[in-house]
């Protein structure tokens, strides 16, 4: 199948016929590709169960390879979740936590981030939170909360409120000189900049599909490496957690990859719609489509700043992502609410965040800064 061109990547979102769609950080909108592939597998279970098994054990084996290609991973690494949330329940219901023990997290984070850890202060876990300045955690200082009893740092490939985009491979650095894992929620980069994670030595990289990769809600997946395996209990153990789910053993035989980390019956639809949403980014190459969301973002900072919006994006190219959060001086939540009254889609997180995606094109740009400008007018 021929690489689509930008013009043909657009008609594969309906989605944006109708509005400037520019909030892929909340929730991306999924390509006919992705729609197709998840009725099929709800049309071959209407019709006949027996006969759709097959093809969703193919499916989602197949899918695990294009996940491990998405990530710079193993196919042996992934398994499948809900959520972020459910992905990062794997790390606190599956270690072993002791009094004393201590996790490392930058303030600020998104709830699915924060959440799972400060509930282990009913072990006796001590939770340390890296202060943040300027939308993100300084690195340097967050490392100076790790010590001998750290088990865990967990932070943001992305910041949600900012789009400060982390030095991953710098974190990982200094949880291997205390022997902590390095885990990382991937929901605010995979899919649209590059995550590598076996490069960039991340234990547990959890993952929602439903922002930037543009897969259906409900799916996600976590990737693991082979030292966080080996210290990671099945913390809610199925059927499909064994090495063989058809042997029906009474004693478990785990398996020896991530699927252990699984447990009950698959989500056959949700993962077939996750494999057209991965296959199209890796038909249009991971670096094309980076290369796209940054150039998007930085046009729309500049059309931004070309009419005296104040914007949020690091100084440090290599630091930046696709988010790009605005501030007009004014009532803000009015001209939002103005935007999406006139078909321009952002959410409201410390001021307007903005999330281009691949299927935005330099027209969207254009609308949303006129409507801004119109919505600011109107409410100031």
């Amino acid at each position: 199948m021929p690489t689509p061109e930008p013009t043909d990547v657009r008609s594969l979102f309906p989605g944006t016929r109708d509005c400037a769609y520019l909030d892929a950080a909340s929730v991306g909108i999924v390509s006919t590709r992705t729609a197709a592939a998840v009725a099929a597998v709800v049309d071959g279970h209407m019709r006949l169960v027996g006969a759709a098994k097959p093809g969703w054990l193919a499916t989602i084996a197949r899918t695990r390879g294009l996940l491990a290609e998405l990530v710079g991973g193993r196919a042996e690494g992934i398994a499948f979740t809900q959520n972020t949330s459910t992905g990062l329940a794997l790390v606190t219901g599956g270690l072993d936590w002791r009094d004393g023990d201590n996790v490392v997290v930058p303030a600020g984070e998104f709830p699915s981030n924060a959440y799972p850890w400060q509930v282990l202060r009913r072990w006796g876990v001590e939770l340390r939170e890296a202060p943040m300045r300027d939308g993100h955690a300084d690195l340097d200082e967050l490392a100076t909360l790790v010590d001998r009893r750290t088990r865990v740092v967990s932070l943001s490939a992305v910041q949600y409120t900012s789009g400060h985009r982390y030095d991953l491979a710098r974190v990982a650095e200094v949880c291997r000189r205390h022997e902590a894992l390095v885990v990382v929620d991937g929901t605010q980069a995979v899919g649209a900049v590059r995550v590598d994670a076996d490069a960039a030595g991340i234990d547990v990289l959890a993952v929602a599909a439903h922002k930037w990769i543009l897969g259906p809600a409900g799916i996600g997946f976590v990737h693991v490496s082979p030292r966080a395996l080996e210290r990671l209990h099945p913390s809610v153990a199925g059927w499909r957690s064994v090495e063989d789910p058809f042997a029906f053993d009474h004693e478990p035989d785990f398996a020896a990859d991530a699927r252990r980390l699984e447990s009950g019956t698959e989500n056959a639809a949700g993962i077939a719609g996750l494999a057209e949403a991965v296959g199209l980014v890796l038909e249009l190459g991971r670096e094309r489509v980076e290369r796209t969301v940054l150039e998007r973002a930085d046009e729309l900072t500049g059309a931004l700043e070309s009419i005296g919006v104040r914007t949020r994006r690091d100084a440090d190219p290599a630091r930046r992502s696709g988010i790009v959060v605005a501030t007009t001086g004014g009532d803000d939540a009015a001209v939002h609410a103005r935007l999406l009254e006139s078909g321009v889609r952002c959410a409201l997180r410390g001021g307007l965040r903005f999330a281009p995606h691949v299927y935005n094109d330099t027209a969207d740009i254009t609308r949303a800064v006129e409507l801004l400008t119109d919505a600011r007018d109107a409410s100031g």
